[in-house]
């Protein structure tokens, strides 16, 4: 039973950063009054790879929600190719003693079921209400909606890429040096000899570096494919070649023919914008009872363009903080938030930062078609390394001093050999 002097949190967004936030908001912090808003209404697609790894999967079990997965498709695999045709391959679920299991859940059905488990957990859903901007009154926010105005003890920016509510407490966005763009698209993809319906697949083309494309599988030979790049490149790439993104993710299908897969019925292709977490985005703003998580925050993974893992990780952690707060007989809201908020960003940093940095190095590295061909070759030798590469794309690994070491060894080796 929720008082009426509760306090008040607002979760702008109903994608899984945010459907997330307020489910565990409702466990940590279950005196709340919780309000999710978001202006389309459910089901609704989002351009995404839709690909979910070990570390979105543990987050949702932490939830308590992983009956949700059950009808999604689960390939057991992963595949790394690079310059020169060399292969990488992890064999799932479980390598070298690690889970790799994950699953590809077009978000048109996976938000729709997370947007009502929030439901379930006791949040407030209204759908169709647009958040119209937010200001100050020293210790709350006047938030300014498509069906009127609130005050909430605090806002929380789970709204994407475009965040609505980072412009409105005055973030900056990230810049275009540390922002990718992708295009997805829905068709069949088969093979006479690969099991591609069993595998994650990631693919840096020797001709287009540093572009990426991958293909992910769906049940009855579909996949998503799609392709990403750096902003600034995709912008070199138009004014050079005059190719634009639909030209890249088409080049991207013509090497997957070449290669012997048979590509067909491409269907709903839709770009999206990738601001990585390379750029440290603030996820707070000095004297605004606000927060950002997700895409909002800037919090991609540079080297995969994973989200999804990282927003509902950052909602989680900032629902557990705040009910540690409650729970050492501390109050967050009012006068107390600005610590509560500056310890949580703290916490994520702590938490994230090693691996943000590593994941964006090895994005670097990849640029390079001699670095990525002596990388994917020596990943492709080392069971014990792609199983780590499979958990950077889709986990929080990181190397460590020794892992480091061993993997630069791994890399230099092949040159050694020449």
């Amino acid at each position: 039973m929720v008082s009426d002097n509760a306090p008040r949190v607002l979760v702008v967004g109903g994608g899984p950063a945010g459907a997330a936030t307020a489910i565990a908001l409702r466990r940590e912090v279950p005196g709340a009054q919780v309000s999710v808003v978001d202006k389309a209404t459910f089901p609704r697609d989002k351009t995404c790879g839709d690909g979910l790894g070990p570390g979105a999967r543990r987050v949702l079990d932490g939830l308590g929600l992983s009956e949700l997965l059950e009808p999604f498709h689960m390939p057991m695999s992963v595949a790394i190719s690079g310059p020169g045709g060399v292969e990488a391959m992890a064999r799932g679920p479980l390598m070298e003693g690690r889970d790799l299991a994950g699953y590809v859940t077009p978000r048109l059905e996976l938000d729709h079921l997370l947007l009502g488990a929030a439901r379930d957990a006791g949040a407030e859903v209204r759908e169709g209400v647009s958040f119209e901007g937010t200001t100050s009154d020293g210790a709350r926010e006047r938030v300014a909606l498509s069906d009127g105005e609130e005050t909430y003890d605090l806002v929380v920016g789970a709204d994407g890429a475009y965040s609505a509510v980072r412009r409105a407490i005055g973030v900056e966005r990230p810049s275009m040096r540390h922002t990718h763009i992708a295009m997805r698209a829905y068709g069949e993809v088969t093979h006479p000899d690969k099991p591609v319906s069993d595998t994650l697949r990631f693919d840096f083309l020797e001709s287009l570096l540093p572009v990426y494309g991958w293909v992910f599988p769906l049940p009855d030979d579909g996949a998503n494919i799609g392709v990403g790049l750096p902003v600034n490149h995709l912008k070199r790439q138009t004014a050079r070649h005059g190719r634009k993104l639909r030209d890249l993710f088409d080049l991207y299908v013509e090497d997957l023919e070449r290669r012997g897969f048979s590509v067909s019925g491409i269907e709903r292709v839709a770009t999206h914008q990738l601001p990585h977490a390379a750029a440290r985005t603030p996820m707070t703003a000095r004297g605004r009872a606000a927060v950002l998580v997700g895409d909002a925050a800037a919090t991609i993974n540079p080297l995969s363009g994973e989200g999804i893992f990282y927003g509902m990780a950052a909602g989680v952690q900032l629902a557990e903080h705040l009910g540690q707060v409650e729970r050492a007989g501390g109050t967050w809201a009012g006068a107390g938030l600005s610590d509560a908020l500056a310890g949580f960003e703290r916490a994520h940093r702590r938490r994230f930062g090693r691996h943000y940095r590593e994941c964006y190095l090895a994005q670097q590295l990849m640029r390079s078609k001699t670095w990525a061909g002596i990388a994917t070759r020596a990943v492709a030798a080392s069971n014990e390394a792609m199983a780590h590469v499979a958990l950077m794309l889709f986990d929080e690994q990181t190397a460590g001093s020794r892992g480091l070491v061993r993997l630069a060894a791994s890399s230099v080796r092949p040159l050694l050999r020449r």
